[in-house]
């Protein structure tokens, strides 16, 4: 089992179904791709050499699958933070510019 091919197998799938997005967060987010990817290896690997029970495995895949829904959902957040302040940084300065120009605060 290798990470690395379900990793880029992965990234492959999210870049060709998200687009734009995908290009956003696209450098944080194969981290958590490439986590979960070892994740699902390395309890396969348990569950083959008796260390851990199929049900096990299913309920820790469960969750390395949480796991890289957070990550993506962190950086989604981090995205979305960072579009608030580039149109903070707009709307402060149309209001600067409309505000002068009119010589009344309206914005």
């Amino acid at each position: 089992m290798d990470a690395n091919a379900i990793t880029d197998a992965i990234v492959s799938a999210a870049a060709q179904v998200a687009g734009d997005t995908w290009q956003k967060i696209r450098q944080s987010a194969p981290i958590y791709v490439r986590g979960f990817a070892q994740a699902l290896v390395d309890i396969a690997a348990g569950v083959l050499r008796g260390e851990i029970s199929r049900t096990d495995g299913k309920m820790y895949a469960q969750n390395a699958r949480l796991m890289l829904v957070q990550g993506i959902a962190n950086t989604a957040q981090i995205l979305l933070v960072q579009v608030q302040k580039l149109m903070d940084s707009v709307f402060n300065t149309v209001r600067t510019g409309i505000n002068g120009a009119l010589k009344v605060a309206i914005l």
